[in-house]
């Protein structure tokens, strides 16, 4: 099947319209993750989410990963366990600390990336603003904020980061959605066994896999074509910059699905993580999308 029956859709709607759009569901979808977790837990949470990902881009998409496995093992393999861990982790931090916390933590990946090869004086600013952002979190770390959640967190931003150092090397051996799409298969594969262990015959329950297919819809279908139909069409910065909006996005999901309460230290550093990725965005001269 080819794509340009749902990028011409698409393509008539404005590119940040699009990337925005996409901000609010994948933080929608974790909203949505968050009532499978006592069910299934994270694990099979996680491997039902890659599970109908894969299923719906695979029809939506026929792409060619034969070839691509056979000469590229090494790099989809890599990219699977980045896609893996940083939704696993992440799943695992957001069933023990605020949605927008824990993704304002995981924020902190991008962002070393961004400015891990540069050393202006605007860079250091941008790590330091992040830097003192989490410090105002460490005092809730063990009386409002769960320990393990906020470890799950910081090792979900190492994988994030890794993704995006990883998603050009991808992008440049394989066509279209055919790396992305590759990268999620191999990710299904690592969470199968211990999905299937941790939900068990839940995975099989009809509105288990209805509440999963939704979250599927909402975190990973529509982010994954939203998006790439936005970058055929915007700078990067710009996108960058969009993007930046989801610990804000994140927190408000967070308060209005969830009914989750922040402290003033919480506020003030997802607002600073926020502000730290938004001006390294803005600041950044390379206009490479990854």
């Amino acid at each position: 099947m080819s794509t340009q029956i749902p990028a011409g859709v698409l393509s008539r709607l404005p590119a940040p319209f699009l990337v925005l759009t996409a901000v609010v569901s994948v933080q929608y979808g974790a909203a949505l993750a968050r009532d499978l977790f006592p069910v299934i837990g994270a694990g099979g949470t996680v491997f039902l989410r890659l599970l109908i990902a894969v299923l719906c881009l695979f029809m939506l998409f026929r792409p060619n990963i034969v070839t691509l496995y056979r000469q590229h093992f090494r790099i989809m393999a890599l990219f699977g366990i980045c896609i893996a861990c940083s939704t696993l982790f992440f799943y695992l931090a957001v069933q023990r600390i605020p949605l927008g916390i824990a993704i304002a933590i995981e924020f902190i990946g991008p962002l070393v990336v961004a400015v891990r090869n540069s050393r202006t004086w605007l860079d250091r600013m941008w790590i330091g603003i992040a830097a003192l952002s989490i410090a105002l979190l460490v005092p809730d770390i063990g009386v409002h904020l769960d320990i393990w959640g906020v470890v799950a967190a910081l090792i979900a931003a190492v994988f994030w980061g890794l993704y995006i150092i990883t998603s050009p090397r991808v992008a440049a051996v394989a066509s279209s959605y055919d790396g992305l799409i590759g990268g999620l298969i191999v990710a299904l594969v690592i969470m199968s066994i211990p999905g299937v262990i941790q939900g068990g015959w839940q995975l099989l329950n009809p509105h288990i896999l209805w509440q999963s297919f939704l979250m599927g819809i909402m975190a990973a279908i529509i982010p994954f074509t939203f998006e790439y139909n936005a970058l055929q069409r915007l700078p990067a910065r710009t996108y960058g910059v969009l993007v930046c909006s989801e610990p804000v996005v994140g927190a408000i999901i967070g308060w209005l699905i969830l009914h989750e309460s922040l402290n003033t230290n919480a506020i003030i550093a997802i607002i600073g993580i926020t502000i730290a990725s938004l001006g390294s965005t803005l600041t950044n001269k390379e206009e490479a999308h990854a």
